[in-house]
């Protein structure tokens, strides 16, 4: 997986030579997440200098099961620190189709709850 600077992709620079996918900055740009292809999330700290850039480190955050339909398997927050990853998760006392879908719950407008 490589980098490249935009608009013009004059050079770019190797982050991985294992490959990865789906790739997600941090948000001051010192860091660069990643799947690799056997499913770990990926972090590569860089140092871009201007008009040079140098990967500094790459480590192995965690094993994920991504699910991949489309759109992306994973987000990140601004600070890097979290995660958000649609993942598979297994009921093993059941089939995959008397499991149906995951259930999600979603509080909208959840600051209002503290007014009640």
């Amino acid at each position: 997986m490589y980098v490249a600077p935009f608009p013009n992709p004059h050079e770019k620079w190797q982050i991985s030579s294992a490959g990865g996918l789906w790739p997600r900055w941090r948000a001051d740009g010192k860091e660069i997440f990643y799947l690799a292809l056997d499913n770990k999330l990926m972090a590569a700290s860089v140092n871009d200098h201007g008009t040079s850039f140098e990967t500094l480190a790459v480590r192995a955050l965690f094993q994920t099961r991504p699910v991949i339909r489309g759109t992306w398997p994973f987000d990140v927050s601004p600070d890097g620190q979290r995660f958000l990853v649609n993942t598979i998760v297994e009921a093993p006392t059941l089939s995959t189709a008397e499991r149906g879908p995951a259930p999600i719950t979603l509080v909208v407008n959840w600051a209002a709850l503290f007014n009640k």
